[in-house]
C-alpha cells in the first residue's frame, strides 16, 4: 500500500470516528452520518484495492452507508416514540391518585395541566422549558397541599411548583 492510500485510509478512519461522536437531534440523523462515514471508509478501501479508484468507491460507499444508517436510525426513532407514547398512556392510567384531586385551572383546552407538568418532568424536560410553557399558556393553578405533595412525589422541582403557583414570575 503506497503512502497516499495509507494516508487516505487513516484520514477516512479518523473522519468516521469523528462523525460518530457528533451529536444529532435524532437517531436517524446520527445513523446517516455514521453510515456515510463508515461507508466512505469501506468503499474507499474496496475501490482502492480493486480498481485503484478510492474516491469513487468512497463516494458510493458514503451514499449507500448514509441511506442505510438513516433507515436504521429512523426505525430506532419510531421505536423510541412508541415507547414514550406507551409510557405516557401507562402513566395516565396509573396516575389515578393524581387525578383524584386535580388542580383547578382557569385555562382553556390549550392550557397546561398538572399531569402535563408531571409528564414533562418524568420525560426529562428542563425546568426552564416547563416554566416557559406554564407562563406562555396563561394557566392559573390553584394548588392544594395535596396537589403540591403529588407534584413533589413525582419529582417536579420546587422552581416549577413555584411557577405553577405564580406563573407571572
Amino acid at each position: 500500500m503506497n503512502s497516499k492510500v495509507r494516508f487516505a485510509a487513516v484520514a477516512l478512519l479518523a473522519g468516521a470516528m469523528g462523525m460518530s461522536s457528533v451529536g444529532c437531534e435524532t437517531k436517524a440523523q446520527t445513523g446517516a452520518l455514521v453510515g456515510a462515514g463508515g461507508g466512505a471508509l469501506v468503499g474507499g478501501a474496496i475501490g482502492s484495492l480493486s480498481h485503484s479508484r478510492a474516491g469513487a468507491g468512497a463516494a458510493i460507499g458514503a451514499g449507500v452507508g448514509a441511506i442505510g444508517g438513516y433507515v436504521v436510525g429512523n426505525e430506532m426513532d419510531k421505536k423510541d416514540q412508541k415507547k414514550r407514547d406507551a409510557a405516557a398512556a401507562s402513566d395516565a392510567r396509573t396516575s389515578s391518585d393524581y387525578r383524584s384531586q386535580p388542580a383547578r385551572s382557569t385555562a382553556t383546552t390549550d392550557g397546561v395541566s398538572r399531569d402535563d407538568v408531571i409528564r414533562w418532568s418524568k420525560d426529562g424536560v428542563k425546568d426552564d422549558v416547563i416554566i416557559d410553557r406554564i407562563q406562555r399558556s396563561g394557566t392559573t393553578f390553584s394548588l392544594t397541599p395535596t396537589d403540591e405533595t403529588a407534584l413533589r412525589d413525582a419529582n417536579v422541582s420546587e422552581d416549577v411548583v413555584r411557577a405553577m403557583k405564580n406563573p407571572s414570575r
